[in-house]
């Protein structure tokens, strides 16, 4: 099965299984979302992907993040970048849980939230997207370095 296609309790299972209960912490701890109020597009751009499939239909999961246009996605980031330090905790949280399920978003997301403004984010906001669907398409929920189902 997809990762796209798992429920978020399938992600911690999996997590689980492979003896990887710190990462497990982690990924549940982003699935919340951010603490303060933001615009919306950030928990859909964030979050969304991290819960996968979704039983709850007002909770933003993988469907509503790949139905975002390719200018929310990029209003998402020059937002989180513009108040970085406000959402400096959730997006720590966000950041740790890709670190095992996908350490590319992982090196990119860590970019965003440094204080050294990046030089295209509409660039980084597309790479974002490709990496989220890769892991979204893989069948392997934890980074194995290529060597996915």
């Amino acid at each position: 099965m997809k990762n796209r296609d798992k429920e978020w309790k399938h992600i911690v299972q999996e997590l689980l299984e492979a003896g990887r209960e710190v990462a497990a912490w982690d990924y549940v701890t982003a699935l919340r979302g951010p603490d303060v109020p933001c615009q919306w597009p950030v928990e859909t751009v964030f979050t969304g992907p991290l819960r996968c499939k979704s039983m709850h239909q007002v909770v933003q999961n993988a469907t509503d993040f790949e139905r975002l246009s390719p200018e929310s996605i990029v209003e998402a980031f020059e937002f989180v970048h513009e108040h970085r330090r406000k959402l400096l905790h959730y997006l720590v949280h966000v950041e740790s849980a890709w670190r095992t399920l996908h350490r590319k978003v992982s090196l990119l997301l860590r970019g965003l939230i440094s204080f050294t403004p990046p030089e295209d984010l509409e660039s980084w906001a597309k790479e974002y997207k490709a990496l989220v669907d890769e892991w979204l398409d893989r069948e392997n929920a934890i980074d194995t370095g290529g060597q996915d189902g």
